[in-house]
């Protein structure tokens, strides 16, 4: 397979490369392939079934994470919305807002843009073919947050494997009134919501996974707060051993989504505690001998955000 490959990339050197046709030699370099594979009587699906374990394994990783739960799309959940507050009998931000002035341990506090901070991260893991890189969005005095996440593989070995875990999120300051799991309800319009992928057939017995999750994320800075709280927004998957291009945007541009999430650990009465609320990608490829090209594209405008003690 190696041999074949440096064969299609000496044919496509100036200056006969030139006017080679790539789609002509890549053909034949895979019907070559095929033949050797008939010649020492080799079946295609057993080769195929030498990854599937491998691909399995990269597909479990996203049902790892106890700590997901869904979001919701508002229209079409009002109401749960009305339910979870008494600050939604009127539609947020643009009513007259009351705060709450009562002794009650557990009321809600209600923060909008503009925010003072900001928090983001970014964790690559690829082998040496692929390339995997991000781009932040971050505008915390107007709640913009996003992030895009790119993972290329355009020569693609045996078994090549690469993820991207980013994150942007705006943050404010809360005193707990008591002690308890931080409680949040995050009101957050869509401005952006793109999945593509691009792959490229590199051998007749290739075969490829990629996913793609989206989230809105709650993380409340204190040592007993042991992760971030996640709820998914837009999943994509897709296993292909073809050439295709995938582009999906499943959520409304402009409509507005909402998330009821827990702090992974009680934070003490009276302690000033750091929160941040934003957004969260997870995208994750294995291939063999398949090229890939993924992006994901998310960005949100966090238009509230209610915080108590949950009761």
């Amino acid at each position: 397979m190696q041999q074949e490959r440096t064969t299609v990339r000496d044919l496509l050197q100036p200056p006969n490369g030139l006017t080679a046709s790539y789609d002509k030699l890549n053909k034949a370099r895979k019907q070559k392939a095929d033949a050797f594979l008939r010649s020492r009587d080799v079946q295609r699906e057993a080769i195929v079934a030498i990854a599937t374990d491998y691909h399995q394994a990269i597909a479990n990783v996203f049902t790892t994470d106890d700590n997901i739960s869904p979001g919701f799309h508002l229209s079409n959940n009002l109401d749960k919305w009305l339910s979870l507050s008494p600050f939604h009998d009127r539609a947020l931000p643009w009513g007259v807002f009351e705060p709450d002035d009562s002794q009650d341990p557990h009321r809600w506090e209600v923060f909008r843009p503009p925010f003072f901070g900001f928090n983001f991260g970014f964790v690559p893991v690829h082998n040496d073919n692929f390339v995997v890189d991000r781009l932040h969005t971050l505008n915390p005095s107007v709640g913009d947050v996003g992030i895009s996440i790119t993972m290329d593989d355009g020569d693609a070995g045996d078994f090549d494997y690469a993820s991207g875990d980013g994150f942007s999120a705006v943050a404010f300051a809360f005193v707990p009134p008591t002690t308890g799991l931080v409680e949040v309800l995050i009101d957050a319009q869509c401005v952006q919501a793109t999945h593509r992928l691009d792959t490229t057939d590199e051998w007749g017995w290739s075969n490829s996974s990629t996913g793609q999750r989206n989230f809105l994320m709650l993380d409340v800075l204190h040592p007993n707060v042991s992760e971030p709280s996640y709820a998914e927004m837009s999943a994509f998957d897709e296993k292909t051993d073809d050439d295709e291009s995938f582009l999906q945007e499943k959520l409304t541009r402009g409509a507005h989504y909402f998330a009821q999430l827990f702090s992974a650990g009680p934070v003490p009465a009276g302690q000033s505690v750091i929160v941040c609320v934003g957004t969260r990608s997870f995208d994750l490829s294995g291939t063999n001998d398949v090229s890939i090209h993924s992006t994901s594209d998310f960005r949100w405008f966090i238009s509230s955000v209610e915080v108590r003690i949950s009761p």
